[in-house]
């Protein structure tokens, strides 16, 4: 695993970290089970195996990795690297969240004041809402100053994933590309 590490965005670091975290994950280490899971959902064709990401992620969860139930989550919800899956998604997000996961809580209490996704509960989304916000999570912190303003919280939320897009844009476009998509993986 740390031999891996060294090595960000080389060939020869995908290819250790597949054998290394593959070796624990099937040893029952759920945060190698989850590493291997990114990995293979990660956009490097030469991994990229979806099939095998979500039955990873899957085994973390089941293991207590409470990132790879909030991962499952997202995929369920997006539905793009597995069929989407509404109730699965939200059984992940809230295991997540209740282990205490401040994204979990964040994007739970978002869809519970969007209402779009699951039935709407303003009062149950505030207080996962708040949570995530003790817990210095800045969405979750400013969505809260926004509930008492006279702007909908749909128009909030828009405004937000726009920034997050357009900061991901500069972040792309400004850093050296390694091609691999494993920064995230590879800085666990």
């Amino acid at each position: 695993y740390e031999i891996s590490l060294g090595l960000v965005g080389s060939e020869m670091c995908i290819r250790d970290s597949r054998y290394w975290f593959d070796k624990a994950a099937k040893q029952g280490y759920a945060v190698a089970q989850y590493a291997l899971g990114k990995l293979y959902l990660s956009d490097d064709a030469s991994v990229h195996d979806s099939e095998l990401g979500i039955q990873w992620l899957e085994h973390a969860a089941y293991n207590g990795n409470h990132y790879a139930s909030y991962r499952l989550g997202k995929e369920y919800l997006k539905g793009e690297s597995v069929r989407r899956d509404t109730r699965k998604a939200m059984d992940h997000i809230c295991t997540s969240a209740q282990a205490g996961n401040l994204h979990a809580q964040y994007l739970l209490g978002k869809l519970l004041l969007q209402g779009k996704v699951v039935e709407r509960d303003k009062e149950e989304g505030i207080q996962w809402l708040t949570r995530a916000a003790e817990h210095g999570h800045n969405y979750a912190q400013c969505l809260l100053k926004r509930q008492s303003a006279s702007t909908a919280p749909e128009v909030f939320l828009a405004v937000t994933r726009l920034l997050h897009h357009m900061a991901n844009i500069f972040q792309n476009n400004s850093l050296p590309q390694s091609g691999t998509g494993l920064t995230h993986i590879c800085l666990l």
